[in-house]
């Protein structure tokens, strides 16, 4: 069926001969016969801090299992633990949506990250692969990871594909480029073309809330931005109320941790940031920006027709083109709320965001590109773990500003054909855990292999390479990040081949994480992508003394252990216990809870 498709597209209509066709139809039969072995696939781009996994049928993420171990947009980025939920997503599903029309018949299409690919509508054309080029060791080509793949639409008889790039320089590290290319391998023109792509926007799958999304408005940029609100009751719109922490004061904006259980001694802000997509490059066709209700696999409770997403298999291509032809009025949900007219309701504080681009013309075997980013920002790391009031109201300023910081640097990525303005020294490792962490007595080893002498820069093609840059986390593998040491090349010890830095000094009992970064003579710094995703401890010297100096903490365990750090609230840490022995816990009223050795 697939190469039928193929070729039907290329076949004269009856009653005309096309010499020319004959040649082609040749070369078509083995390239379709190698579209036969192209298989739905996904990539993950992880370079930067903005991490999304990338399907061949433009969805990110798990389709269907949103939660799963892959990535949607998650900011900062990073790999899964035992905890599936622990991800700072900002969307929940995300995919596309086309319409055309060709012979006077319109045709169209949508898929997203709640549903599977169906045989009858699409069908893989590219694998997605995954291709690396960590600090643009090959200049002509554009992105440190790029992913690549696509599919044909049946009807429309499209071709889609997209190359998908993120970097990790620090000024260039908050978002994901996009370019989708739509390619019409027919004899006949496609008009009136519509090409958009859709986000479930979600702050944040760790928070645990949602449906309290807000959206602004910047006329600057001419763009829509979302950010996390304070959660109310769909039924009446009455706010919850919140009784810990600083609900009382600011209710879940932000989804501070302290909301939930008083006493809580972690604060952090778990949707501290700012989200938005913006078109690069919209081939000469209108851009349009429209904000719905998202609904997932569901149906609408009663949003009004202008807030209802189309449903594949359910609306006509009508319906399609009503919608991604439908510009959201240009205001704040705040502004909409208060004028009393479209938007401002209670749907779009659950909101589908669509940004679309047309009307596209096609004519045979022509190629359009269209570009799109997708863009973060949020305040710094340390006042998001810090929490509390201030920050609250700070992060409605400092992250919108960062966010449009990003914006501004995508754009002028863009325009220098994705040539940074400037090169950082390569990154000593890459990827998560790729440093060597080694542990001893009150201190933990650091190693990584030096930058070597025949290092140049990109540009200049000159060794500018200056020293490198050691950061610690007591709290996450994301940060925040304190500076412990800053070693200039020429005095970087070299150890068996291996940069080593030895950090000592540290208290027991306190998880680890490192990254190491380097810079040039013009203070240019490279970006943390070698992190370690769990904690590393410093060991203990033995205990000379057991049975004596054993201890355990804390003791008693209060339903918390209060130590700071992801995860670190319910760690209970044995100190000076031999290598074999049986541990055995209690209630304070003397009954066994577990015994293990």
């Amino acid at each position: 069926m697939k190469l039928s498709v193929l070729r039907n597209a290329c076949l004269p209509k009856k009653g005309t001969v096309l010499r020319w066709l004959l040649p082609a139809l040749l070369l078509l039969l083995p390239i379709s016969q190698s579209h036969a072995q192209v298989v739905w696939g996904k990539q993950t781009l992880k370079r930067g801090k903005l991490w999304a996994t990338l399907w061949n049928s433009f969805q990110y993420g798990d389709p269907v299992e949103t939660s799963n171990a892959f990535h949607t947009l998650d900011y900062p980025g990073y790999s899964k633990g035992p905890n599936i939920d622990d991800a700072l997503n900002y969307a929940e599903a995300a995919g596309y949506a086309i319409y055309g029309e060709r012979n006077n018949i319109a045709y169209s299409y949508t898929l997203n990250s709640r549903f599977f690919p169906s045989g009858e509508h699409v069908f893989p054309l590219e694998e997605a692969i995954l291709t690396r080029n960590y600090n643009l060791e090959n200049l002509s080509t554009a992105g440190e990871e790029i992913v690549t793949g696509g599919h044909h639409v049946n009807g429309l008889e499209l071709d889609l594909s997209r190359r998908s790039m993120v970097w990790s320089y620090p000024e260039y590290d908050d978002f994901i480029i996009h370019e989708v290319t739509i390619t019409n391998f027919d004899i006949t023109i496609v008009e009136n073309l519509y090409f958009g792509m859709r986000y479930g926007v979600r702050l944040t799958q760790r928070s645990g809330t949602r449906g309290d999304e807000k959206f602004g408005w910047n006329d600057e940029n001419h763009l829509f931005y979302f950010y996390d609100h304070r959660s109310f009751r769909f039924e009446d719109e009455e706010p919850v109320q919140w009784s810990n922490g600083v609900g009382p004061e600011r209710g879940d904006i932000g989804d501070a941790r302290d909301i939930w259980e008083a006493g809580s001694r972690q604060h952090e802000l778990d949707a501290a940031g700012h989200f938005t997509v913006i078109v690069l490059d919209s081939a000469n066709g209108n851009v349009y920006q429209n904000i719905l209700e998202h609904v997932g696999q569901g149906v609408t409770e009663g949003a009004p027709r202008e807030d209802v997403m189309f449903i594949q298999g359910v609306d006509q291509p009508a319906r399609f083109l009503e919608v991604l032809t439908h510009q959201q009025p240009k205001m704040s949900w705040d502004d909409a709320r208060d004028a009393g007219g479209e938007g401002g309701n209670k749907y779009e504080r659950r909101p589908e965001f669509l940004v679309s681009v047309g009307p596209l013309t096609l004519s045979p075997f022509e190629t359009k590109r269209i570009v799109f980013a997708e863009v973060m920002g949020e305040m710094s790391r340390e006042k998001i773990v810090e929490g509390g009031v201030e920050n609250i109201d700070l992060m409605a300023v400092a992250s919108l500003d960062s966010m449009l910081k990003n914006v501004a640097a995508a754009k002028r990525l863009f325009a220098n054909n994705y040539m940074p303005e400037y090169h950082p020294p390569m990154t000593p490792t890459n990827g998560e855990n790729s440093l060597r962490l080694t542990t001893d007595a009150g201190k933990i080893t650091v190693e990584w292999p030096p930058v070597p002498d025949t290092y140049v820069d990109p540009s200049t093609r000159q060794n500018d390479f200056a020293g490198y840059r050691i950061y610690r986390s007591t709290y996450f593998t994301i940060g925040p990040w304190t500076l412990v040491a800053d070693i200039p090349k020429a005095d970087a010890e070299i150890v068996n081949g291996m940069v080593q830095y030895v950090d000592d000094d540290l208290p027991n009992g306190v998880g680890n994480y490192y990254c190491v970064t380097t810079y040039d003579t013009d203070g240019h710094e490279s970006g943390k992508v070698n992190n370690n995703r769990f904690p590393v401890y410093p060991l203990r010297a033995p205990n000379e003394q057991f049975p004596k100096e054993v201890y355990v903490v804390p003791n008693p365990f209060r339903q918390n252990s209060g130590l700071l750090g992801q995860g670190e609230g319910n760690r209970i840490e044995f100190i000076g216990i031999p290598g074999r022995c049986v541990i055995k816990i209690y209630t304070l009223t003397g009954d066994l809870v577990q015994e293990f050795s």
